[in-house]
């Protein structure tokens, strides 16, 4: 394999999207990573509105009379969504290897063996992809498509069209 060839991880056999065959355990490109992430984002805001909504109506069941929509402050909700995402990441990471918006895309991420990250390697994985989310920019000038996330901890985001990696499963 040439150092201008995209490194294969490996994947499991299933069926795939016969356009999507010669994509099949490539490392994804910045387009697909931006709009998973975009799609995770909009799923973390969508889910902080709602938790919001909800407190709003247990406040005008309490007192209608008195109601009045809580005023949060901007860096509140930021600090919300934030803890929000960390949690989704972590957990999508390490139960499936893949977000709502991974899904979508195909994609899965994974650890440098090709195998879904242990919770150790999911929660660090978040807590930097949070911390520091323009990291995931270096998959463009990257020649193997890696953020500075993904160089750091020796983990990958590939193109999947796997249901699961069940038969992969963790690092024993």
């Amino acid at each position: 394999m040439s150092n201008s060839e995209p490194a294969r991880l490996p994947t499991a056999r299933v069926r795939v999207p016969e356009a999507a065959k010669d994509f099949q355990g490539l490392r994804a490109g910045i387009v697909s990573r931006v709009l998973a992430n975009i799609v995770d984002v909009m799923v973390i805001v969508t889910l902080t509105f709602t938790g919001y909504m909800c407190i709003a109506a247990a406040r005008f069941m309490y007192d209608p009379r008195e109601f009045s929509f809580p005023a949060v402050k901007m860096d509140w909700f930021v600090i919300a969504c934030g803890v929000l995402l960390f949690v989704y990441f972590s957990v999508s990471w390490a139960t499936s290897g893949r977000t709502i918006g991974d899904r979508l895309m195909g994609l899965r991420v994974v650890n440098h063996r090709g195998l879904i990250l242990r919770w150790t390697g999911a929660v660090v994985r978040a807590a930097f992809c949070v911390a520091f989310p323009f990291g995931l920019f270096w998959a463009i000038i990257s020649r193997r498509n890696r953020s500075v996330q993904d160089l750091v901890l020796r983990s990958s985001v590939i193109y999947d069209w796997a249901p699961n990696r069940a038969n992969l499963g963790h690092e024993s």
